[in-house]
């Protein structure tokens, strides 16, 4: 669960740029993602319980895209 972020950021004349480029790095490691999810406990039923929501919706979105796609021919 530890992970490392290598960023090596050049600091010339413009911090902020700086800055937004750690950003970035950071949000591309997905570190402030996992952060925020670990950041309070979650029950395992409560995990299982969003996970099978988040596939439920997924499934219904695909079988209305498939229904849309079915329409039109």
């Amino acid at each position: 669960m530890s992970n490392v972020v290598n960023a090596f950021v050049k600091v010339e004349s413009d911090l902020d740029a700086a800055l937004r480029k750690l950003r970035k790095k950071i949000e591309k490691e997905g570190l402030i993602k996992e952060m925020r999810k670990n950041m309070y406990y979650e029950k395992p039923t409560q995990k299982r319980r969003r996970k099978m929501l988040k596939a439920k919706k997924k499934m219904r979105r695909m079988q209305d895209k498939m229904a849309r796609y079915d329409k039109r021919r």
